[in-house]
C-alpha cells in the first residue's frame, strides 16, 4: 500500500522542465544549446548537483569544453539566467501535493539541486517545503539521483518502506532508479495526467 508520494523539483514543482531563461540568454549570445549547453550539462551537471562544483565552476567547464570565452557581463548574465530558470512555480503541483496530504499520504521531496540554490528554493517554494515530511537535496548530501543511496536516505527520513513510496519525477531514468529500489514511480507529464496515474496506483481513481 502506498503511503507516501515523493516529488522531484525541476520540471515538477517548476512551471517548465526546460531552463527557458537560460536558453533565451544563450541563444542571444550565439551559444549552441545542444552542442554546448546540453552537452555540458550531460558532462558536468551532476557534479554541480552533488555540490562539488559551484555555478561559476560549472560554466568554466561548459564554456571551456567548447572553447568559448565570454565578457564578464555576458558570463554573469548566463549564470543569472540559469538560476532564474528554476523560479517559475507550478501552482497546480502545489495544489496536488495538498490534496495528497489531505488524503493522509506523507509527502517527500527528493531533488538534484546544488547547495547554493537550496536556500532560494526553500524561500521561493516555502509552501511546497512546508508540506513535506522529509526533504533530501542532493547538494547537501553529496549524493545524486539516480544513485540508490539517495533514495535510501529519503526512505529513512520519511520512515516508510520502499513498497510504501511512489516517486514523481520528469526523468524516466530517475523513475527507473526508484523502481529498482522497490518504489513505485510515475513519470511527470503534467499534473492532470500524472495525478490520474498515481490514483490508479493508489486504487482510488475517481
Amino acid at each position: 500500500m502506498i503511503k507516501g508520494a515523493v516529488f522531484d523539483f525541476g520540471g515538477v514543482m517548476t512551471a517548465s522542465s526546460w531552463p527557458l531563461e537560460l536558453k533565451a540568454a544563450t541563444d542571444e549570445l550565439g551559444i549552441g544549446w545542444e552542442d554546448v549547453i546540453l552537452a555540458g550539462f550531460s558532462a558536468h551537471r551532476l557534479e554541480y548537483d552533488r555540490g562539488t562544483l559551484t555555478l561559476s565552476e560549472l560554466y568554466d567547464r561548459i564554456l571551456g569544453d567548447a572553447g568559448i570565452q565570454l565578457r564578464p557581463s555576458d558570463r554573469a548574465r548566463v549564470e543569472a539566467a540559469d538560476t532564474a530558470s528554476w523560479l517559475a512555480r507550478n501552482e497546480a503541483t502545489l495544489a496536488w501535493m495538498r490534496r495528497l496530504a489531505a488524503r493522509g499520504l506523507k509527502i517527500g521531496i527528493l531533488t538534484n539541486m546544488p547547495p547554493g540554490f537550496a536556500p532560494l528554493f526553500r524561500e521561493r517554494y516555502a509552501d511546497f517545503v512546508s508540506l513535506a515530511d522529509a526533504v533530501v537535496v542532493s547538494g547537501e548530501e553529496h549524493l545524486v539521483k539516480p544513485m540508490p543511496e539517495i533514495y535510501r536516505l529519503l526512505e529513512r527520513r520519511i520512515a516508510l518502506k520502499p513498497e510504501e513510496l511512489c516517486f514523481v519525477d520528469d526523468l524516466e531514468k530517475n523513475c527507473a532508479a526508484a523502481r529498482q529500489c522497490g518504489w513505485s514511480a510515475v513519470r511527470f507529464e503534467g499534473v492532470e495526467r500524472t495525478e490520474a496515474a498515481l490514483d490508479g496506483l493508489l486504487g482510488r481513481a475517481e
